[in-house]
């Protein structure tokens, strides 16, 4: 166990430097300490700078450009860039188109760059993950586009979206040490790409009834080029489609009402090696990787009274009772109904 203190300050301003140019810039500061040394190789302290710039420049009565880059360091690694661009083109009222692209890191956390694992005295062999100093950021490059727009004198908003992730140099475990028992982190040389897009709408049906759907679709490829002797790491996973639809009323008596529905399709999650690895040792099945399935109906109904300062609420979670896990490891999730009293004052 552990105790973290951590300090962060921000700064940002923004100025208008022309007619059509907005700048903002800002400077961040980080500090994380732990109280428990001796789980960390010391010093177990991070410090993180960041600086970052960007303009937002109207460049025509109906394109927008936003150029941007970010600036960080952190405490034993390179200095990374992190750059951006973003285009919002308006060729008519009511319809807006959006592309943008960017770059960005997760750096490896302190229990990542200086965290220890320990053996109990007398107690059986077991494998044992260590923090390491020399671990590089985790990079993502993503690519993303889009249309909304209004229609029916705004009684309907259609949306659409793409998106383009490459993921690379990955912080997994599993990396050789002369220790046998002992393996220490590393960056993996394996890579992923997420790619998917998303389909919407919202509309007024009459003054009191309102109803929103939205299509979603995500594909996942990862590679396994690791690291030699590496026997820890998990590939993605995730549903390769959702769909949601709801209603909501509402009326002037004070009463409302919604249902919304979510459907999520069966999906794999690979397991992880380290589960096909250490199970005959420690007496346990891994997990199956594949997961259903399955229905969420959700409802609520409510009423508002004392000029709307107090609303009692009944809410159904799950109201078809379609038991179901999320993910291979998960809890299995079923109906939950709740009672609500809110007041305002």
């Amino acid at each position: 166990r552990f105790n973290n203190d951590v300090y962060t300050t921000w700064v940002q301003h923004a100025v208008d430097v022309t007619t059509t140019n907005r700048v903002v810039y800002g400077v961040n500061y980080f500090h994380n300490a732990v109280s428990n040394q001796n789980s960390f190789t010391p010093p177990a302290t991070e410090d993180r700078f960041g600086l970052y710039l960007q303009d937002e420049w109207r460049a025509t009565s109906t394109l927008t450009v936003v150029p941007g880059v970010r600036w960080d360091l952190l405490t034993g690694l390179n200095p990374s860039y992190s750059p951006r661009l973003s285009l919002i083109y308006k060729p008519y009222e009511n319809h807006t188109y959006r592309a943008s692209a960017s770059v960005s890191y997760r750096p490896p956390s302190l229990l990542e760059s200086r965290g220890l694992s320990f053996q109990t005295v007398g107690g059986p062999p077991v494998f044992l993950s260590t923090g390491s100093p020399n671990l590089t950021p985790e990079q993502i490059v993503s690519y993303e586009a889009g249309y909304q727009g209004w229609f029916l004198k705004h009684r309907l908003q259609i949306r659409a979206d793409v998106f383009f992730n490459h993921l690379s140099n990955f912080i997994t475990g599993g990396a050789p040490t002369p220790n046998p028992l002992v393996f220490t982190l590393a960056n993996a040389g394996g890579t992923a790409d997420i790619y998917g897009g998303e389909v919407g709408a919202e509309f007024l049906v009459t003054s009191w009834l309102t109803g929103v759907a939205n299509d979603s679709i995500v594909q996942l490829h990862q590679t396994s080029d690791l690291v030699a002797g590496q026997q820890f790491t998990a590939t993605r996973g995730a549903p390769p489609y959702k769909i949601n639809a709801g209603l909501r009323g509402e009326w002037d008596s004070g009463f409302s009402a919604e249902t919304l529905v979510h459907f999520v399709s069966a999906t794999s999650y690979p397991v992880a090696p380290s589960y096909q690895f250490l199970g005959p040792a420690f007496g346990f099945v891994p997990p199956s990787n594949s997961v259903d399935s399955y229905t969420l109906l959700n409802m609520r109904g409510a009423y508002r009274f004392w000029y709307d300062k107090a609303e009692v609420a009944v809410s159904a979670f799950n109201a078809l009772n379609d038991q179901h896990r999320e993910n291979p490891v998960g809890d299995v999730i079923s109906s939950r109904v709740m009672g609500w009293l809110t007041l305002k004052y």
